[in-house]
């Protein structure tokens, strides 16, 4: 019998339909950029004899970022009648009237989170004035914050985790552990954050790193100091695949964990207990 699994943190691109600008024209100096500078839809992910992919939630990937509510139309389009769950784009630093109308506006029934990357010089935008005022916002909306941006930022990462203190109806999920890797291994950020029942970490992004943990380390590492509770494997396909095969992600995943309640919490169980799956 199959491994049912939860991928928390995928894209799908249809670069027919959507406009993709950062891959079209302005492409990432990534390796294997020609196996990502593609179309991915799901029917891209072969069965595998172990795993089933059970549901998905799709991260936005710039279909559409004046319009973004249309990347979840097509979503809809593609996806129906797989269960899924959408992460739209929103900018977090926009003034709280303009972000409440770009909110309202991207409403829809997949949608249960907005990411707004704030990786290197970005993020200084979460010192905006109003960050507190728009994740309410959020939060009233029953809707979370994906933050990508690395744990070695403190002052920002100090404003999200003491705005996720004092606000616990605000649910917070970093991104690609926080892109820890050898020369940054945030212990205190991930044991803060494993005190916190409104804050999420995903595993994923790991070929995203010049400097790397090996993935027994990394993942040992997270369970250790931020607890499995708080934590959620992802692919991060189709960037996955400047590294590895879709089912050779999760395969790794599972060398490493084993079948025991740790990969259950972690490949499956949180993720649906967080995006209510």
């Amino acid at each position: 019998m199959s491994l049912k699994i939860i991928d928390s943190h995928l894209h799908f691109f249809d670069l027919a339909t959507g406009q993709y600008s950062w891959l079209k024209h302005h492409p990432p100096a990534w390796q294997n950029l020609d196996k990502i500078r593609q179309s991915h839809h799901l029917a891209s992910i072969p069965p595998h004899p172990q795993f089933a992919l059970e549901a998905l939630i799709h991260v936005e990937a710039g279909f559409d970022n004046q319009h973004p509510v249309n990347e979840l139309h097509w979503l809809a389009q593609t996806l129906a009648p797989f269960p899924y769950k959408a992460v739209g784009y929103a900018p977090i630093d926009a003034p709280p009237a303009q972000f409440r109308q770009a909110i309202d506006n991207l409403i829809h029934p997949s949608l249960v989170a907005i990411r707004d990357i704030t990786e290197g010089n970005d993020s200084q935008r979460l010192h905006t004035p109003w960050l507190g005022e728009n994740l309410t916002y959020l939060a009233k909306q029953a809707l979370h914050f994906e933050a990508q941006l690395a744990f070695q930022h403190d002052g920002e990462i100090e404003r999200l985790l003491t705005l996720a203190e004092q606000h616990n109806q605000l649910t917070l999920v970093f991104n690609h552990a926080g892109f820890i890797d050898n020369e940054h291994m945030a212990k205190d950020v991930l044991k803060r954050i494993s005190l916190l029942d409104n804050v999420m970490i995903k595993c994923s992004g790991l070929e995203m790193l010049a400097n790397p943990l090996p993935l027994a380390t990394w993942l040992h590492h997270l369970i250790e100091h931020a607890g499995e509770e708080s934590l959620m494997l992802g692919s991060n396909y189709p960037v996955s695949l400047m590294q590895k095969s879709y089912w050779q992600v999760w395969q790794d995943y599972f060398n490493v964990i084993g079948n025991s309640s740790t990969w259950h919490k972690l490949s499956r169980e949180n993720a649906k207990r967080c995006y209510g799956l």
